[in-house]
């Protein structure tokens, strides 16, 4: 029974098919005065007063301590005016069932806190007294989990609800009570909304909603905290608000409708240095007509912060990709600027402030120098400015584990993405496994690089690559080896290398002279252009000068004679070519190693300063690491790519003949027959003497005498001197009680200066470099152009 004021109503409760929402409505719908937000209800049991009825849960609950009691009816008291306490004594309308002892029954009773507090007083004769029996003992009533209140039957002595069957037994209790008339208000059920079903998405903003609670809550973090959680819960309920006070220590908003009550107000607690909620009215009156998903609410700032793991994990997310995000994961439409703001500060957040991280790099040297004193870190700055210049590092353990490699450098730069941009020089080496040139894997692209050290500077200038060649020198100091150098033709590496090294070889990548060339042949046909870029190829790998000179006839011929030797005026054979090439190469005739190390750096050239070597100290220590545990549990003498390449070269060669000159001059009787001299490491093909890796002549000869095949390997294909290149590790530099660079010598960012145009982030090809051609996954066509840019029509 549910009454309010004067009115009296029943109110139809099924356990299996009633909820919370469906009882409050039931109650809104019966008294017009209700609103749903502001509705209250709570029930007292013997011995229990005051239980909360808030959910579906605490409904269940009731139902089942209802039924633990012996209680079937439950009385539902709505007052709008003045309910708010409800009695348990025989003298108040508490006491649903009355005895003529005087004691009340087990009681479910239900009541309406819309207004404010009072008291329904009424005896024992008033309309609390709704059941009495004639000896004035309870009755004994059960299953109030299956109908309660299911009907109304008028009484001189007051209301009585037919509960469907009260079993009575000798007196004790009622008999069977029937309604003459049934008052069903059950509502009906829309199934309009079941035909077009969506799936739940939790949102990660769900938990939002509890952020701002009550009166009293604590925020440790202080206004910060507070204005932070603010701005959340207002985001997910889709509301804004303004701040009529906004200090330090006393935060004031209302929202930002004129009509609307709500209104939050925090201050500080000077004892605890807290935060407190001091007061706070939680009704909106504004309407659902002002709820927006696109919130002012959701800064820059907030974004950055939502945003910093993924942008730590993806360092070049896209503002694009920020906007999507948050729609899917927050339920929040921002604008772009405002995602590319986010994703700027994101950064900081995630990496660190690009100026602030070129003054780091004095605590990090010092960090380097005290996990690993033999390391070389050093910084060059503007005297009179003390603005940062250039930077060199090589740690210990790829200097020691140089000099167990081929005395072969590929050198490089690349430029940065950050801030500030500049330019990374960087010198690297191969191993002695997957770097071989016999078998190279795809899926070993990185295999064999060996970076020896790097360098930032504001660009590729003669002045910056003579430093970096300068610097690299200190380093190889007691290196007595002739170090070849295989790069492109940049101008400043070309005018360092002799300058430095002058006992050194410089070696031209052949890919990028055949671009060039490519770039002189204009005005033919495809098929003519390769024909002869494939003649110059035959030129540069000619194996002596006769073949070099039958060879450079036929180039001229084909490409004609004054077009070849106008490209040819400014590049000496020695630099690019094998029958004049003086020092030894190793086969290496391209530097695409170099371009390895720019696409093993890729997703660090953004970082701020500090972070790129710190994240390219952190990938050289965990290769270092992988590779020296992998050569651990090699056991045979050479390297296992060059062991297969030989295995391989032995296959191929065991239906020759071989005939013996001298104990180390042999004759290989293969069409056509050549002479391999072991003792010498040469052979008539040139192969042994140019690769430094025992041809498939020289692998028969060798095996015909007798000798051991791993002592005509060089020693740089060795297991024990790839085990020797990778013994030393490199050391952690923890940043955990990072303490404060003293001094006023702070080391300010260098003066950038932003080139025409817009940003570039990726590098200009060559000419005539082929791209591979993408593959649409929407329209299956190939070209320029992706899923995400197909703008062709699909059938």
């Amino acid at each position: 029974m549910c009454k309010c004021g004067l009115r009296t109503v029943p109110i139809k409760c099924c356990r299996s098919f009633t909820s919370y929402m469906d009882l409050v409505d039931k109650l809104c719908f019966k008294f017009s005065g209700l609103r749903f937000d502001s509705v209250r209800l709570f029930y007292n049991l013997r011995d229990y007063d005051g239980c909360v009825l808030e959910n579906d849960d605490d409904l269940e609950v009731m139902f089942s301590l209802a039924g633990c009691y012996g209680v079937e009816s439950s009385c539902l008291t709505t007052d709008v005016g003045s309910v708010g306490l409800c009695g348990g004594s025989s003298d108040s309308y508490g006491s649903i069932f009355t005895s003529s002892k005087g004691k009340g029954s087990a009681v479910s009773c239900l009541t309406t806190d819309v207004g404010s507090v009072g008291l329904c007083g009424g005896g024992s004769g008033s309309y609390g007294s709704i059941f009495t029996s004639s000896k004035g003992k309870a009755p004994g009533v059960s299953c109030l989990g299956d109908v309660v209140a299911s009907g109304v039957s008028g009484s001189s002595d007051g209301l009585c609800t037919d509960v469907g069957s009260c079993s009575s037994s000798k007196g004790k209790g009622l008999g069977v009570i029937r309604s003459e008339w049934r008052l069903d208000v059950e509502k009906e059920r829309d199934l309009l909304p079941t035909f077009c079903q969506h799936r739940d998405h939790a949102l990660l903003s769900d938990g939002w909603r509890h952020y701002i609670k009550e009166v009293n809550q604590k925020f440790e973090g202080g206004a910060v905290e507070f204005r932070d959680k603010l701005a959340k819960f207002a985001i997910f309920y889709g509301f804004d608000y303004s701040f009529a006070k906004n200090e330090k220590d006393r935060v004031t908003a209302f929202c930002k409708d004129a009509d609307c009550k709500w209104r939050v107000h925090a201050r500080l607690d000077k004892v605890s240095t807290y935060f407190y909620i001091r007061s706070f009215y939680d009704i909106h009156s504004c309407g659902a007509s002002v709820l927006t998903t696109k919130h002012s609410r959701a800064s820059s700032s907030m974004i950055g912060r939502l945003m910093s793991a993924d942008i730590r994990t993806t360092p070049q997310k896209r503002p694009v990709d920020v906007v999507s995000s948050l729609k899917g994961l927050y339920g929040v439409d921002v604008p772009y600027k405002r995602a590319w703001k986010g994703v700027e500060k994101g950064r900081s957040e995630a990496f660190g402030d690009y100026d602030a991280s070129f003054d780091e790099l004095r605590w990090y040297r010092e960090a380097v120098r005290n996990s690993d004193p033999e390391s070389v870190f050093e910084i060059e700055v503007d005297t009179e400015t003390n603005r940062f210049q250039r930077l060199f590092v090589a740690f210990s353990a790829c200097i020691s584990g140089f000099k167990h490699l081929r005395p072969l450098l590929f050198v490089d730069g690349t430029f940065l993405k950050g801030n500030f941009k500049g330019s990374l020089l960087s010198a690297s080496a191969k191993d002695g496994d997957k770097g071989t040139i016999l078998v190279v894997p795809i899926h070993f692209f990185f295999s064999g690089l060996f970076p020896l050290c790097i360098g930032v500077a504001d660009s590729e200038s003669n002045e910056n690559w003579l430093w970096f060649m300068k610097k690299l020198r200190g380093i190889l100091d007691g290196d007595t080896r002739s170090i070849v150098f295989v790069s492109d033709r940049n101008a400043g590496i070309k005018a360092a290398v002799p300058k430095v090294f002058p006992s050194g070889f410089h070696g031209y990548c052949l890919y990028h002279l055949k671009n060039n060339l490519r770039g002189r042949l204009t005005g033919g046909r495809n098929k003519y252009k390769e024909r002869v870029i494939g003649l110059f190829s035959l030129c540069a790998y000619a194996p002596n000068e006769m073949k070099f000179n039958e060879e450079m006839a036929r180039l001229k011929k084909a490409g004609g004679e004054a077009r070849i030797t106008n490209f040819l005026a400014d590049l000496p054979y020695e630099h690019w070519a094998n029958a004049f090439f003086p020092g030894q190469r190793y086969g290496e005739m391209w530097s695409n190693l170099a371009e390895c190390f720019n696409s093993w750096i890729e997703k660090e050239r953004h970082l701020p300063i500090t972070q790129l070597v710190d994240r390219v100290r952190i990938k050289l220590m965990e290769q270092m690491c992988c590779r020296k545990q992998t050569a651990a549990k090699w056991r045979q003498v050479l390297c296992p790519t060059m062991d297969e390449a030989l295995a391989i070269a032995f296959q191929e060669s065991k239906a020759w003949e071989v005939k013996f000159s001298s104990p180390d001059v042999l004759e290989v009787l293969c069409n056509p027959s050549v002479k391999v001299d072991i003792g010498r490491h040469s052979c008539t093909c040139t192969q042994w003497q140019l690769n430094g890796v025992p041809c498939v002549h020289a692998v028969c000869a060798i095996k015909k005498s007798g000798k051991s095949l791993n002592a005509c390997v060089e020693r740089y294909f060795h297991v024990e001197c790839y085990r020797e290149a990778y013994s030393r590790p490199i050391m952690p530099v923890p940043t955990l009680w990072k303490p404060e660079v003293a001094g006023d010598a702070v080391i300010l960012p260098p003066i950038s200066r932003k080139p025409p145009g817009r940003n570039k982030k990726k590098r200009i090809r060559s000419f005539g470099e082929k791209v591979r051609a993408i593959k649409c996954a929407r329209c299956g066509k190939r070209g320029s152009h992706n899923r995400r840019s197909c703008k062709e029509a699909i059938n």
